[in-house]
């Protein structure tokens, strides 16, 4: 089986024309039953969205700042078509306490969510997905839960204490123990906060205590044993743990006759046995099995018949194989998926380390450099970094982005520090992750679900932005026309026009408003007279969508076990500092720069100079004046009731005049008073030919005692927006090298960081004071993936 690129589509007609039919078909024909089920499933195009947290445990008063990474699940690449990613934080009863909608460019986007007063000490969950996503069973949404400390509740950081307990779970690969067939029995040990117990060893006896094997678990808790089954035996498996002895039973059945599957890798060759006994070979002997090999988009299907042998051997090659997950599924000869096996393929997924890495310190501040370069790559698409202090015990996450989108949307139970099997990759961590996926049974493909397709149409559509439906009146005939629209007062208005319209609507669509922004929509009749169209405006999407899957149940962060250093004190000056500095920085900066930020925003829509009337102007000029000041040659023609403006002492043409986005003349302006004005775009010798001579754009004040051109227009409240970019800012603290610090404190956060075409980046911090942790995570346009632990003393 070959890997196949596939073109990322949405193809309902597809969908229509695979037909189900194929379920009464004879016995002969089971495979194309199983292979025709199985494309109409996965024809549609699938997302999965992973998120960047820059912690894991945060003290109430911090920002949790992140960056969500939403790509093509079949080719992990970031996705083009989504543009609306929903994220929300709950707590612990699933109360919903702060939701967003941010834009997605190139498949990132980034944002953050204030911890403000509606927190407090627990465990809470941060979801991502796209609407897209709720058409479809499988966990390709965002789940992960952090955890907060309120200084108000809690008087110290206590130690984490576990009991003396075990849960342990003793599961048979495939899923079945076949009398007198050799079975690979997987371990999972689990302590009473659900986290593996690690490196203990256990025994396994029988019914006469006689010793049949031993084992070891890893650092997470995963292992196995095998096991060759006697009908009638009873197994026992002890285990040592924190001095007391603990002794289980295998309860799995042993079943008289049954079919076991197996697989094993060495190197780049998987081999799979399907095995049974005597007494089941009588019972299948020439029935028509299948065996299906899929990785949630390809499969390949293989007729297997037991003739006189009780084994049946397939090979296969890994390097023909896709990378990531590829599961194996039984089928008798009903079509009945008796037994599923996964498989993790590490060939293909190229794992991207930097090269290089330098810092640079400046008076207070440190860049550090960065180099990612491989050859055949000209731009990362993104990379987000988490600056932490060395020793830190508050970024315990489980995932990263490979393990997140290569593992968890294709297994069904919570995968514990699955990051590990990802992390200095060796023989030995393959082996311990087929270990675990020995633990897993059934994939997150649920065969129920595949054949039953047809019952589970898609209801939910890709989006791109807001999309606004104009719709008219059945008795209005003057439908057809010209239209200027903008969602922004600072956003330049386009023009469209409506021609051959069958009904009693039109559509507005791919518009990213932001919080209060909103649209304004102008008609024009036939004497090209601008006025408010006779419409009624419905926006899609109105609200964020719920998910209705509440996805995998999850662990929380893994808590410290030996962290004991009373922390109270350093908390409450931590929130006393940040208090402060929230005072300083928000409130005190924002009314200081507030004029700047806005001319900011408003030139980021033009190509030219933005200027806000204030007291002063409106006391002192009109506009003629105030455009002299700006090197115009403006007069007021007293004479004709123009106003005629040109630049000073150059013999160049007047530049084109808009009032509120509408171009007009000379006339509109005359003796324009400067209290009738909200500010003034002037752009000089503008780089396109239809205004070659530049343009004056003047946007009257709201509630003036002019009546402006927006009463020309008609106005649209958005009922849903896009959060607007929020900075992150790095809390304050009492002292930058103590306990709370070290284990709790937050140097910095970038999410968004782009390499040059030689793959450098670089970032800009205070200087610590004590050793730091880069956690650097990312990916490329072509597909490659970026998680990085980089720790570094810059003292």
């Amino acid at each position: 089986m070959k890997k196949i690129t596939s073109v990322f589509h949405v193809s309902k007609i597809l969908l229509l024309s695979l037909s189900l039919c194929a379920y009464n078909l004879s016995a002969q024909n089971n495979s194309e039953t199983i292979t025709n089920s199985y494309k109409h499933y996965t024809a549609d195009a699938r997302e999965v969205v992973y998120i960047h947290l820059n912690k894991s445990t945060y003290i109430k008063g911090e920002s949790v700042g992140f960056t969500a990474y939403v790509l093509d699940k079949e080719r992990k690449s970031p996705s083009l078509l989504t543009k609306n990613l929903y994220v929300s934080i709950e707590d612990e009863n699933k109360k919903i306490l702060q939701q967003k909608l941010i834009k997605v460019d190139n498949g990132v986007a980034s944002n953050i969510f204030q911890l403000d007063s509606v927190f407090t000490s627990g465990y809470y969950k941060i979801k991502a997905y796209t609407n897209w996503m709720r058409n479809f069973n499988e966990h390709n949404h965002f789940i992960e839960t952090i955890k907060i400390i309120d200084p108000e509740i809690e008087d110290s950081i206590k130690t984490e204490t576990i009991a003396n307990t075990i849960d342990a779970q003793f599961l048979p690969e495939s899923g079945h123990i076949v009398n007198a067939v050799n079975t690979t029995i997987g371990v999972v040990l689990k302590d009473n906060k659900g986290f593996g117990i690690p490196n203990v060893e256990g025994i396994v006896t029988d019914k006469n205590k006689t010793l049949i094997t031993t084992f070891k678990v890893n650092p997470l808790g995963i292992g196995k044993f095998p096991l060759l089954a006697e009908l009638g035996n009873q197994y026992t498996i002890t285990i040592n743990y924190l001095n007391k002895q603990h002794t289980f039973k295998l309860k799995t059945k042993i079943k008289a006759v049954g079919i076991s599957l197996s697989i094993k890798q060495n190197r780049n060759k998987a081999t799979l046995a399907l095995i049974t006994n005597k007494e089941s070979l009588k019972l299948i002997k020439n029935k028509p099995y299948k065996l299906t090999v899929h990785n949630g988009n390809e499969i390949e299907a293989f007729d297997i018949t037991f003739n006189n042998n009780q084994k049946v051997i397939k090979i296969f090659d890994l390097n023909q194989m896709p990378s990531g997950v590829n599961i194996f599924t039984l089928f008798n000869e009903n079509n009945k998926p008796i037994l599923e096996r996964l498989i993790f393929n590490y060939n293909g997924i190229d794992i991207l380390k930097s090269n290089t890495i330098s810092a640079k310190r400046i008076n207070d501040s440190t860049t550090i450099r960065l180099n990612f370069y491989k050859p055949d790559i000209t731009q990362l698409n993104n990379l987000s970094v988490s600056v932490l202090p060395q020793g830190t015990q508050s970024y315990n996450r489980h995932h990263n982005i490979i393990s997140y989108t290569h593992l968890q949307p294709y297994i069904i139970g919570p995968l514990e520090n699955a990051k590990y099997y990802f992390t200095d990759l060796n023989e030995a961590k393959k082996i311990e992750l087929d270990n675990l996926l020995i633990t897993q049974g059934w994939s997150s493909y649920d065969w129920t679900n595949i054949f039953n397709q047809q019952n589970n149409p898609l209801n939910y559509a890709f989006e791109q932005g807001i999309e606004v439906k104009a719709n008219f009146n059945p008795n209005v005939k003057e439908r057809e026309g010209s239209y200027m629209v903008s969602y922004s007062n600072a956003s330049e208005p386009y023009f469209f026009t409506v021609e051959n319209l069958e009904e009693n609507h039109f559509f507005i669509d791919s518009l990213f408003p932001e919080q209060s922004e909103r649209l304004y929509l102008s008609s024009f009749d036939e004497d090209n007279i601008i006025q408010p169209p006779k419409v009624y405006l419905q926006a899609t999407p109105r609200q964020i969508p719920q998910l209705q899957l509440d996805g995998n149940p999850i662990l929380n962060p893994k808590g410290t076990y030996n962290l004991s250093t009373y922390l109270n004190k350093n908390i409450i000056q931590f929130k006393k500092l940040n208090t402060i500095q929230e005072l300083e920085e928000v409130l005190i900066k924002a009314r200081r720069d507030k004029k700047e930020r806005r001319i900011k925003k408003i030139e980021s829509n033009f190509m030219g100079r933005a200027y806000i009337i204030g007291d002063e102007e409106i006391k002192t000029m009109f506009l003629a004046n105030f455009l002299a000041s700006k090197r115009y040659n403006a007069i007021d023609d007293h004479k004709n009731a123009v106003m005629v403006a040109s630049y000073w002492s150059e013999s160049k043409a007047p530049p084109a005049l808009f009032l509120d986005g509408n171009q007009v003349g000379g006339d509109q302006l005359y003796l324009l008073s400067m209290s009738d004005i909200d500010y003034i775009v002037l752009e000089r010798d503008f780089p396109f030919r239809k205004y070659w001579f530049g343009t004056i754009r003047v946007f009257s004040y709201p509630g003036s005692r002019r009546e402006d051109n927006r009463k020309k227009k008609q106005e649209f409240q958005f009922p849903l927006t896009f959060e607007s970019n929020k900075t992150f800012y790095v809390p304050k603290y009492q002292y930058y090298n103590d306990d709370f610090y070290i284990n709790y404190g937050t140097t910095d956060w970038k999410p968004k960081l782009i390499t040059d075409s030689n793959g450098n980046t670089s970032l800009t911090i205070a200087t610590p004071q004590v050793p730091i942790t880069l956690f650097i995570e990312g990916i490329t346009n072509d597909g490659s993936f970026i998680f990085e632990e980089k720790s570094i003393s810059l003292n």
